[in-house]
């Protein structure tokens, strides 16, 4: 009888412990997903470091304010630089990402060279304003 009383015991205590609410966070309730690591949120930074550089090498490519061609020489001289000196060089950062800098810098240049035409820059040119002639028939 003395089992069923330290039974009912335990109960009455674990009650206690589940009625209060209590903070979680998404990483303690699911715990580490088969397949991940602790790297997962530097490969996510690593992917926008990436899709960032492109996006700028794209969109400043023929810009012409000095903070624009200063922002697309340091994209370009990250991207075609081949040195290899820290976890966040260009060639680091696609080998992590499992892609191939090679192949990546080539679809950039080819993309330079044949820039489809819908993407080139429209430039609208006006007429120089003409001057209104000036009626002298009422003096």
């Amino acid at each position: 009888m003395v089992d069923i009383l330290s039974i009912i015991n335990h109960k009455a205590s674990m009650e206690g412990e589940f009625a209060e609410r209590q903070a979680l966070l998404p990483s303690q309730f699911y715990g580490s997903r088969p397949g991940t690591s602790d790297t997962e949120p530097l490969r996510r930074l690593m992917a926008a470091m990436l899709v960032d550089a492109v996006r700028c090498f794209r969109t400043k490519f023929e810009t012409r304010q000095p903070a624009g061609r200063q922002e697309l020489a340091e994209v370009r001289s990250w991207i075609f630089s081949d040195a290899d000196d820290g976890p966040f060089s260009f060639k680091a950062v696609c080998e992590e990402l499992e892609m191939d800098p090679q192949a990546v810098r080539r679809g950039l240049a080819r993309w330079a060279a044949k820039r489809p035409s819908s993407e080139q820059r429209l430039i609208i040119r006006r007429p120089a304003a003409q001057k209104k002639q000036v009626s002298t028939l009422g003096r």
